[in-house]
């Protein structure tokens, strides 16, 4: 099963369809093979510069906070 069909799965399994903009954002975040801490706009970039793919902030935003939610990502605060 290739990566993109997994991406499929997981979503499905956590109620979100597998939207073309939540793909990409699967892309990016879970095909590198080591783990990257980011913020939204870091997010957005990489998603815009190495994917060539232009997704709106609000919407990695959502994204990343039900991944989030559905326990994919861990947020972590850096105290400034």
């Amino acid at each position: 099963m290739n990566n993109l069909n997994i991406y499929k799965e997981k979503l499905r399994e956590s109620g979100l369809r597998p939207t073309r903009q939540r793909l990409k954002i699967c892309e990016a975040l879970f095909s590198p093979k080591e783990t990257f801490h980011f913020t939204i706009n870091d997010l957005s970039k990489i998603i815009e510069e190495k994917l060539d793919e232009k997704i709106s902030l609000a919407t990695v935003y959502n994204t990343v906070h039900a991944f989030k939610k559905n326990g994919y990502l861990k947020e972590i605060f850096i105290a400034t």
